[in-house]
């Protein structure tokens, strides 16, 4: 079991007790037997150090250390409300908005569509570029040509998009709902979270109508409702029935609340839209053959589409200039809002970095009136790891409570940006805040602090010193009263010769650590020489 500091003073008090009994028995004074016995001992702090060590590592002391160097600071930063409002709000205004621009990026752009085998899925797009058209879709006759004469492709999705008067769900309604054939989930590599999914069985024109709520419907407009499975609804002339609720994924191409067969449209079944081949109102997805690359797939895609058009020129205008493309689904849904996200993330830091400057400078100003305060710290024998260890300390506090806020604003903000960015990508309709805000604020503040711990200057060790010595009294004995009283042994206390005192102020480094050597362990001058000897000089005329 490990000891806590009250066994530990009493270990080192019983130590000390049976030395002192020891060298009074052997006829020594008892006040010199007590001096004799800590001499022997050592610097008491350091053998505690040493003695806690054993059983606490040097990490648990530094962390022990470090949170009270954040209580003390907080106290600090309590007497100093404005300031501290000030970094705060500041701070949780550069994290806030990063960490909201982060979260729509990564939902965006970096994190995997929820459809299975999406490095399969290509989307195929024809475009008019002398008319101005980035997308005309296909006709009917365009892809059944696909459908028969490509190898690289396993299956294909076809998806139309349509407006239908809905009657079953409460008042009715108009909703935009997509017309697909009985493979495109398939392809798509979507599965329901209730009942069933379209399949080939839907895709006959004798087939009963069947429809699949989307979950963003579900869920906003009914409630989540399992009970509808099997209701039936009229979508338009048609009736149909729920057969399923789909599993939450990209509305793309459209975000539509209800996906039905092709019986639903009486306009899917006519002669207009079979058999025109300039009838273009469907989106065309494929999923690539274990075997086939993507470059396989538009070189195959690409050639059959011009034996299309040399074959019925009179659908194909030259003026038009019709091209197509074929791309992964991923990079097409995620293309038209990558540049702007880039843009706003760079822009959001930049923010950070003007918040985070400005912030560096209420700091600065602060310690310039903290220099005393830290000349005082330093002359009673805190190192420079010490100071910025509390510096670090502060700087935490109001960084951490600023992070706070700033996830606190970010969920608002995230809404806000999502808005934004769904003009340029449906994806971004499905981002919400998650868990990776809180890691984004976290890894801001941490890197706040550290920059803001590092911005203050600390005492030169030189002034520290001359304030020191300045300081010291011109007559009397020097008492170790950080280890003499912290054990209760205040009457035992180092006599130095008279004069002493004066010298200290002038005297040089390798004198210094003579003079105090019977008050420091080896281990402890070690330490310390190297600032010293820095600070004071190895001086051969030394008046001491």
């Amino acid at each position: 079991m490990r000891p806590d500091e009250r066994d530990l003073d009493e270990e080192i008090r019983g130590h000390l007790a049976l030395s002192v009994r020891e060298r009074v028995e052997r006829g020594e004074d008892p006040e010199a037997a007590r001096l004799a016995a800590l001499r022997e001992f050592g610097y008491v702090p350091a053998i505690r150090d040493s003695m806690r060590r054993v059983w606490y590592s040097r990490w648990l002391d530094a962390v022990v250390a470090l949170a009270q160097d954040m209580r003390v600071g907080l106290r600090s930063l309590v007497r100093a409300k404005g300031l501290a409002a000030t970094v705060i709000v500041t701070l949780a205004l550069g994290i806030g908005a990063n960490a909201a621009i982060f979260s729509v990026v990564r939902g965006v752009l970096l994190r995997p569509l929820v459809n299975r085998g999406e490095d399969r899925l290509v989307y195929i797009r024809q475009s008019a570029p002398g008319l101005g058209t980035e997308n005309t879709t296909f006709s009917v006759p365009e892809i059944k040509d696909f459908r028969s004469r490509t190898t690289t492709i396993s299956a294909f999705g076809e998806f139309s998009t349509i407006q239908f008067t809905m009657i079953g769900f409460g008042e009715p309604r108009v909703v935009r709902a997509g017309v697909v054939n009985g493979s495109y989930f398939e392809v798509m590599g979507l599965r329901p979270v209730l009942g069933r999914l379209l399949n080939a069985a839907d895709d006959t024109p004798d087939a009963a109508g069947a429809a699949v709520l989307t979950h963003r419907f579900w869920t906003t407009s009914l409630n989540g409702d399992p009970t509808v499975i099997g209701r039936t609804i009229r979508l338009g002339p048609r009736g149909a029935t729920v057969i399923g609720v789909l599993e939450p994924s990209v509305p793309y191409p459209a975000d539509t609340e209800i996906i039905a067969n092709m019986v639903t449209s009486p306009h899917h079944l006519g002669a207009t839209m079979v058999t025109e081949r300039t009838h273009r109102m469907t989106e065309l997805f494929g999923r690539l053959t274990p075997d086939a690359s993507l470059d396989s797939a538009r070189a195959e895609l690409t050639a059959v589409h011009a034996a299309m058009m040399s074959e019925h020129p009179e659908a194909y205008s030259a003026k038009a200039n019709l091209q197509l493309n074929v791309t992964p689904l991923r990079d097409q849904i995620a293309a038209p809002a990558r540049t702007i996200l880039l843009v706003l993330l760079a822009a959001a830091a930049v923010v950070f970095v003007i918040a985070c400057s400005n912030v560096a400078n209420l700091i600065l100003a602060r310690s310039v009136r903290r220099e005393g305060e830290l000349a005082v710290r330093a002359a009673l024998g805190a190192s420079h790891s010490a100071l910025r260890r509390t510096l670090l300390a502060e700087s935490l506090v109001l960084c951490g409570a600023g992070a706070m806020l700033g996830v606190v604003l970010a969920g608002p903000l995230v809404a806000v940006v999502a808005r934004f960015a769904a003009r340029f990508s449906v994806r971004a309709l499905e981002v919400t805040v998650d868990v990776s805000l809180l890691w984004v604020g976290v890894g801001l503040a941490m890197a706040a602090a550290v920059v803001l711990a590092y911005v203050p200057r600390l005492p030169f060790h030189r002034a520290t010193n001359a304030w020191w010595g300045a300081r010291l009294p011109s007559q009397g004995s020097v008492s170790d009263s950080s280890g003499l009283r912290w054990l209760g042994l205040a009457s035992a206390s180092v006599r130095l010769t008279p004069g002493t005192n004066r010298r200290l102020a002038t005297t040089c480094g390798r004198c210094w650590c003579s003079t105090y050597r019977p008050r420091l362990s080896a281990s402890a001058v070690r330490r310390r020489w190297s600032s010293i000897r820095r600070c004071r000089g190895v001086s051969a005329n030394c008046r001491a």
